[in-house]
C-alpha cells in the first residue's frame, strides 16, 4: 500500500517540469547517488558570518575565491532611507572582501555606474557572480523607470525587469557590461511580462544551464502567473536558448515557488548532478519535506540528472524560516530567508548565503540583511 507521503511525492513530480515524469524514489541508479542532505550539514551562524549596515537594506549576494585567497562577495543594496519595496527602484549591486567565506566583510562599493537610456538603467538587482575557464561572469536582473516614488513608476520597474550579464577579469572589476539584455521576455508565453533572478551552472559536459524567473501577461499591473524557466547554452555569454518548460510548478497556485539557486556537483566515476534549493512559497513541498510542518515557507531541494528534468532530492528539506545561532539561541520565525546561494569548495557544498529580513515587507523598522551558513564538510 503507498502512503500518503510517497502518493503526494509522486503527485508532485507531474508538475516539476512541463512534461509528465515518473514518480519520486523508483529509480534506483539516481537514489543511490543523491545522497546530500544539506540540513543536516548546516552548522549554527556565527557572529561574524552577518553582512548588514545600518544605513542599506542587503539582499542576494555570493562569493568567488581568487587565487590568492581573498573572497570576493557579490550583492544586491539599496538606501535605507527609501523603504525596503525600494528594491525594485533604487537597487544596486555592491562588491565586499574578506579573507574567509564565513566574514567578516569589507565592503569596497558600487561596481557599476547608472547607465540612462539602456535596458538596466536605473536598476541592479538578483547578482550572481561565477567563474569559468579564469573570467568572471555576474548575471542579474536590470531595469529602468521613473524615480519619482509613485505606485505607478514601482510597477513600470517592476514589468521592465530583464536579464543581462557583465564579464571581468577579476570579481573586483572591472566590468564589461552589455547594450542588450541576455535575456528578454517572450510575449505570449509564461514569461511574457518580464523575466529576472538568473541562476546559471555548467555540467561536467560543458553545457550551461540557466533557471529563471518569469511572469505572464495579464491583468495589470501584476501580469499573469509567476513560473521558473529553463534556458540552454553552449557559452556563459549565450546565446541563450530558452527550453519553453517550467520547473518547480504547479498546476493551479499563481506563485508555487520563488528564489532558487542551481548548481552541478560531480558524483564520482565521471558522473555528476544538479541541485537546486527552491523557496517552497506556498508551502506545496514543504509537507514533503518536513510532514507534518504547521509553516508554510521552507526551502527545499530538488535534483536533476539533465537540468532539464527536476524531481523532490531524497532529502528534500534543506531549512525553515528560523536562524540558528552558536550561542544555542534560535530566532523567531523570519518573515523573508530567500536569495539561496552556495559557494562550491573542491565541488562540493562549503557555505550556504541567505538574505534575511525579520519583519513584514512594509515594515522598515528593521533591516535586511546576509548570513552565511557552515556547511559541514
Amino acid at each position: 500500500m503507498t502512503d500518503r507521503r510517497t502518493f503526494l511525492a509522486s503527485a508532485a513530480g507531474l508538475f516539476l517540469t512541463g512534461s509528465a515524469m515518473g514518480a519520486l524514489g523508483h529509480n534506483p541508479t539516481r537514489q543511490k547517488s543523491d545522497t546530500l542532505d544539506l540540513n543536516a550539514l548546516m552548522q549554527p551562524i556565527q557572529p561574524r558570518s552577518i553582512l548588514r549596515d545600518p544605513d542599506w537594506f542587503i539582499w542576494g549576494g555570493g562569493m568567488v575565491r581568487t587565487a590568492d585567497g581573498v573572497c570576493h562577495m557579490l550583492f544586491a543594496r539599496w538606501p535605507r532611507k527609501e523603504g525596503f519595496n525600494a528594491w525594485v527602484t533604487h537597487s544596486e549591486i555592491a562588491h565586499a572582501t574578506s579573507n574567509d567565506p564565513l566574514g567578516s566583510w569589507t565592503v569596497t562599493g558600487s561596481i557599476f555606474e547608472r547607465r540612462p537610456g539602456f535596458w538596466d538603467a536605473d536598476n541592479l538587482h538578483n547578482p550572481l557572480i561565477q567563474e569559468f575557464d579564469g573570467k568572471y561572469y555576474l548575471y542579474y536582473s536590470g531595469n529602468f523607470g521613473p524615480r519619482n516614488g509613485t505606485k505607478d513608476g514601482w510597477w513600470i520597474h517592476r514589468n521592465n525587469q530583464r536579464l543581462g550579464v557583465a564579464v571581468a577579469d577579476h570579481p573586483a572589476g572591472p566590468w564589461k557590461r552589455f547594450d542588450k539584455p541576455l535575456l528578454d521576455r517572450t510575449p505570449g508565453s509564461f514569461d511574457g511580462l518580464l523575466v529576472n533572478s538568473p541562476t546559471v551552472a555548467r555540467s561536467r559536459a560543458g553545457q550551461y544551464v540557466m533557471v529563471y524567473k518569469g511572469v505572464s501577461e495579464g491583468p495589470m499591473p501584476f501580469g499573469g502567473k509567476v513560473r521558473m524557466g529553463l534556458a540552454t547554452a553552449t557559452n556563459p555569454l549565450g546565446p541563450w536558448k530558452k527550453e519553453n518548460i517550467t520547473l518547480f510548478d504547479h498546476p493551479t497556485e499563481p506563485f508555487p515557488t520563488d528564489d532558487n539557486f542551481i548548481w552541478y556537483q560531480p558524483t564520482g566515476n565521471g558522473e555528476g548532478r544538479f541541485y537546486a534549493i527552491v523557496k517552497d512559497y506556498r508551502g506545496f513541498y514543504t509537507k514533503q519535506a518536513r510532514p507534518g510542518s504547521v509553516e508554510k515557507e521552507s526551502l527545499v531541494l530538488f535534483t536533476s540528472e539533465t537540468g532539464r528534468d527536476w524531481t523532490l532530492a531524497a532529502h528534500p528539506f534543506v531549512s525553515d524560516f528560523h536562524l540558528r545561532w552558536a550561542n544555542g539561541s534560535v530566532s523567531d520565525r523570519l518573515h523573508r530567508l530567500d536569495q539561496p546561494q552556495v559557494w562550491l569548495e573542491n565541488g562540493k557544498p562549503s557555505v550556504l548565503f541567505l538574505a534575511v529580513k525579520a519583519k513584514d515587507d512594509a515594515d522598515d523598522s528593521d533591516i535586511s540583511y546576509n548570513i552565511q551558513i557552515k556547511l559541514k564538510s
